[in-house]
């Protein structure tokens, strides 16, 4: 009989552990987005001013074509396929705005801390980034998602609207949108930390 109590205790305790354990779905948040990522380069009010011109432009520019793609993997090969477009525009419009310095556009994997926006948040960890350096980009970063296409609505709108996650599972979607964090993107960080930190 106290055998099988203890199996009954231990089946309930798995089951509820595999309740609120992130699924393989749900983990695939990390590689079903595409960050944008712009350091400005100083913490100077005109430099972070800037920052900010420069997210419009290149949201104005290139948005849609990064944005509107029809998955995760034609973002990342349209945004590699822009890299040098991208950094020569954004090199110009520097220059048109009279600054001597210039910027380096590029695409690789960054660790983010956990980042809370109006509508949801995205768990730490390693992230796909088109990054844009301006000067020595010594200040202050803005960030957003290009893919799923919540960048669009970042620029000027208070929250992301409700189709800009299509790009997300119904689960990943649920995750992120919870609005507090629950123990399942809890869980989803530590094994990202304890997994994904160094590779």
């Amino acid at each position: 009989m106290k055998n099988l109590l203890l199996s009954c205790i231990a089946l309930l305790i798995t089951a509820m552990l595999l309740a609120i354990m992130p699924t393989e779905a749900e983990a695939k948040i990390y590689e079903d987005t595409l960050r944008l990522h712009i350091l400005a380069p100083s913490d100077s009010e005109e430099d972070q001013a800037l920052k900010l011109k420069v997210r419009d432009m290149v949201l104005s520019e290139y948005g849609e074509r990064l944005s509107g793609c029809a998955d995760i993997g034609e973002a990342e090969s349209t945004a590699e396929g822009l890299l040098s477009d991208i950094e020569g525009r954004v090199c110009e419009y520097l220059s048109e705005l009279g600054y001597s310095f210039g910027a380096t556009v590029t695409l690789s994997e960054e660790w983010y801390d956990t980042r809370e926006y109006d509508g949801f948040t995205l768990p730490r960890g390693s992230y796909k980034s088109l990054r844009i350096i301006l000067g020595e980009g010594e200040g202050k970063n803005w960030w957003c998602v290009m893919y799923p296409p919540l960048c669009l609505d970042a620029a000027c709108e208070p929250s992301p609207k409700d189709d800009a996650l299509l790009g997300y599972s119904g689960e990943e979607t649920r995750l992120i949108s919870s609005g507090k964090y629950n123990v399942k993107f809890k869980l989803l960080e530590i094994f990202s930390d304890a997994f994904c930190r160094n590779r």
